[in-house]
Order: C-alpha cells, then structure tokens, then sequence
C-alpha cells in the first residue's frame, strides 16, 4: 500500500491510489458499486458519504495478490480463523478495512463493518453492512463467474428491504456455491440464517 497517503478525505485518496496504481478496473467498478449504493441509500434513509467512502473503499485490498493476502492480513495484526485460512478469498475486505484504519485514519465502525464483511455479510449486519453487500452484487464485477442471482436482485431492489435483497443472494449462494465450487464461510452461512424470511425456515 505504497503510496496511499492521507490528505484528509479518504474517499479522495482511495480514488487517487486505484488510479495511480492502474487498477482502472477495479475503479470503474467501486464507481458502479457506489452509484448503486447511493441509490439504495436515498431509498433507505442512509448517510451518502458514508455509503460513498464504503462502496468506494470495498475492494481496495484488489493490490494485495490473493497468494500473499493472509501474510498481509498478518502484517496488519489481523486476528485470522482457520476459514479465513483456508477460504483466503474474503480476506480482501478485511485487509482494505484494516487499511482504512491505519493508513487513511477512518474511524467510522459502520463504514470500516461494511468494508469488512462486503463478501460474506455476517449475523447482526447493519443497514450500512446490508447496503453496501447488495450494491456490490448488483454491480457485480465482470469476473465473477456466475451471475444468476441478478435478475432477483434487479427485480426487487425498488420494492425490497436491504434485509430482503442481502437474502436474496446469500439464499442463492448457499443452494449454488457448492455447485461452483465455493467453499461457504462460517459467516455467510450465519448470515443466511440470520436473514431467512421466518416461512422458509426449516
């Protein structure tokens, strides 16, 4: 992480370092995630800025190579469990929430929640957490190798709670993850459970 500095507006410098790094990708995606963010927070009744800065910031980790990402996760003193171990693919929110801390000075829990649980979510998410999960889902990135969960998310995201649509993909990825080959984290099972509409519990 060479080169964030920090001028004092985060959302600034985390713009600034994708593009000085060249990750024009990733940029253009957290710039779909935010636009999408903005408009289920005017929906919802949440902060702008604090849906800016964490859709912004979600994927800031993307420099960290996925080989070296648990030495990085490391080195930041992040305390790791044997399925962030061995699923180290979730680790990119955590580190780029880590980062946001220690490199940028953002204290804001919500905001750093958000970044951190992008990927999985987890039990006892907050509205900021549920939003910025759903945006990245609706704006997905173009690698991600299976994408049937997005007409239901499209369909319901003007009618839907931010609960309801974090649903409608961790249902999909609980049912279809083992098809692709996905490991599932304790988290994101945690976080179906938590959010499963009472009619479909066992």
């Amino acid at each position: 992480f060479a080169g964030l500095t920090n001028s004092g507006q985060p959302l600034a410098d985390v713009r600034r370092f994708l593009r000085e790094r060249g990750r024009l990708a990733t940029l253009r995606h957290v710039s779909r995630v935010a636009a999408a963010g903005r408009r289920l927070a005017r929906r919802h009744g949440l902060p702008l800025d604090q849906s800016d800065l964490a859709c912004t910031a979600h994927d800031l980790a993307v420099v960290a190579p996925l080989r070296d990402i648990v030495s990085v996760a490391e080195s930041l003193g992040l305390l790791l469990s044997p399925a962030d171990r061995a699923i180290p693919q979730v680790l990119h929110g955590p580190v780029a929430a880590a980062v946001l801390r220690q490199y940028l000075a953002v204290t804001d829990a919500d905001v750093l929640a958000s970044v951190a649980h992008h990927t999985t979510l987890r039990a006892g998410a907050t509205p900021l957490e549920q939003l910025v999960f759903v945006a990245d889902k609706l704006a997905y990135d173009p690698t991600t190798p299976d994408v049937s969960f997005h007409a239901r998310l499209m369909a319901a995201r003007e009618t839907a709670s931010l609960a309801r649509l974090s649903w409608i993909y961790l249902d999909w990825a609980v049912r279809e993850g083992p098809r692709l080959g996905w490991r599932l984290h304790p988290d994101l099972v945690a976080a179906e459970a938590d959010l499963r509409p009472t009619r479909a519990r066992p």
